[in-house]
C-alpha cells in the first residue's frame, strides 16, 4: 500500500464469512424480516474498511471537520448465507475545493471467486489539515 500518494490508497479488509447469526443479528438491527439477508448488510461488512481509509495518515482527515457529501451503492448480486466476503476500499481521488479537500473512495464488497458482491461509493468533503 503507498502512503505517499493519497489518490493510490487502496485498503483491503480479512475475509468475512456471512453467517446466519450475522444475518439475524444486523437483521434484527435494523427492523428487517427474519430469514433474509438485508441488503445494506454490506454497509456493515465494509465499515472497518472505510474507517481504516478514513483514518489513513496520508490522508490527514479530522472526522470532527468533515462532511459526508455523497454515498452509493451498485448492488452485483445478493449477499447469501456462506458468502467469503472481502472488503477493498481504493481512494478514487483528492481534489481541493471549498477550502477543504474532497476525497472519494469506493468500497468493494467481493466473494471468494473474486466477483463483485456491491460496490459502495462515497465522497467526504474535509477541511484542510497540515500536514
Amino acid at each position: 500500500m503507498s502512503t505517499d500518494n493519497a489518490d493510490d490508497l487502496v485498503v483491503v479488509a480479512d475475509p468475512v464469512t456471512v453467517t446466519d447469526a450475522v444475518v439475524s443479528r444486523f437483521a434484527e438491527a435494523v427492523g428487517a424480516p427474519a430469514g433474509q439477508v438485508p441488503a445494506t448488510l454490506a454497509a456493515a461488512l465494509t465499515a472497518p474498511v472505510q474507517r481504516a481509509v478514513m483514518e489513513h495518515p496520508a490522508l490527514r482527515i479530522d472526522l470532527a471537520r468533515t462532511l459526508h457529501t455523497a454515498q452509493s451503492s451498485e448492488h452485483h448480486r445478493p449477499i447469501r448465507v456462506g458468502d467469503v466476503l472481502t472488503a477493498t476500499a481504493t481512494v478514487t481521488g483528492v481534489r481541493s475545493a471549498r477550502g477543504g479537500r474532497m476525497i472519494g473512495f469506493d468500497t468493494v464488497l467481493r466473494d471468494a471467486a473474486g466477483e463483485p458482491v456491491q460496490t459502495l461509493t462515497s465522497a467526504l468533503l474535509t477541511a484542510e489539515v497540515e500536514a
